[in-house]
């Protein structure tokens, strides 16, 4: 009998090394789409992997996928080629209706998940240069953020709608990661840092936070009648004063708009993976913000009702379970 057991064990072992697939055949892939490297985007999606590897181990093998931005996310989703992506608010609405950017591209199969922090438009330029407003930005070299990414198109919106600057005619622009050109101002390769960051510490974001440290800079205000244009034309843009010392050595306050951040998939992505996603999240959220400090504002229900494209069911069922007001869905 034990030499049949044991046969019967040595050749089990031996499938299995011949067929390693079969060992993760439960486990559901889950990819999750992110931003830059470093940057708030891709550490939500590493952190939230992780979360889901270390507290569903039997059921999904996640991983975090660095990409352009919100665009290429939007691109991804609509393809079906991932499961969930980080992208501004706006990226999602526009994507879903076919509209603006996606003109042509619409991808009506995109789902919110959840929220997140709000993402601030932000000019940044060394404390010495003589430059003081969007519009002197004119012939000059500005990093205005990744190809691929939302950030280069917010930019060049507010300067179209708020100053009648098309950035693609009027400006140098140099392209690359958050962490590389927050380095370029600092170098002096660049004139003017175009680059978002949240409005907490927690989303500050590394690459604008290290560059007050090492530089001393400014963060120039859009103008009030520049604003006042720009919301009129894009009305998801909202107003905020960030005040003095949310960066080191920012001495005074300053105004800008900031856009909501959503988390999405697409409608093929199942119901139940869609709400253990969420599930898994809001409910050890402790231990995520005690890894990622940052993610605080993901799992926010506040949050919530500024999505901008309808609910996953499977999100949506999470949140009617637990009493936590949305969105009207269409």
């Amino acid at each position: 009998m034990r030499t049949i057991l044991r046969a019967v064990l040595v050749v089990s072992l031996v499938f299995t090394i011949m067929n390693p697939g079969l060992a993760f055949a439960k486990k559901e892939r889950i990819t999750i789409g992110g931003g830059s490297p470093g940057a708030l985007f891709f550490l939500f999606a590493a952190h939230t992997a992780s979360m889901i590897n270390n507290k569903l181990p039997d059921e999904f093998m996640a991983n975090a996928t660095a990409v352009g931005g919100s665009a290429e996310n939007a691109m991804l989703l609509g393809k079906q080629e991932e499961e969930f992506g980080v992208m501004s608010s706006d990226t999602a609405y526009h994507a879903y209706n076919g509209i603006e950017e996606f003109t042509g591209k619409r991808s009506p199969n995109l789902r919110a998940v959840t929220g997140g922090y709000v993402y601030l438009m932000n000019l940044i330029v060394p404390d010495e240069s003589p430059l003081k407003s969007y519009k002197d930005i004119v012939g000059k070299r500005v990093a205005t953020g990744p190809v691929g990414g939302s950030y280069q198109i917010h930019f060049s919106r507010i300067m179209s709608a708020g100053y009648g600057i098309d950035i693609d005619k009027s400006t140098k622009q140099v392209h690359g990661n958050y962490n590389a050109q927050a380095d370029f101002l600092k170098d002096g390769v660049i004139e003017a840092l175009a680059q978002p960051s949240g409005t907490i510490p927690e989303t500050r974001g590394a690459a604008v936070y290290n560059l007050t440290i090492m530089k001393k800079v400014r963060f120039i205000p859009l103008d009030d009648e520049a604003m006042r244009k720009i919301m009129v034309k894009y009305p998801y843009f909202i107003k905020v004063v960030i005040p003095a010392g949310l960066f080191p050595n920012q001495d005074t306050s300053y105004t800008t708009l900031g856009v909501p951040v959503t988390v999405a998939t697409h409608d093929k992505v199942s119901n139940e993976m869609v709400y253990k996603f969420v599930k898994t999240l809001y409910e050890n959220k402790a231990e995520f913000l005690k890894a990622f400090p940052g993610g605080k504002e993901f799992v926010d229900p506040d949050k919530i009702k500024a999505l901008t494209i309808p609910l996953h069911p499977g999100a949506l069922q999470y949140y009617k379970e637990k009493g936590i007001e949305t969105p009207k869905q269409k």
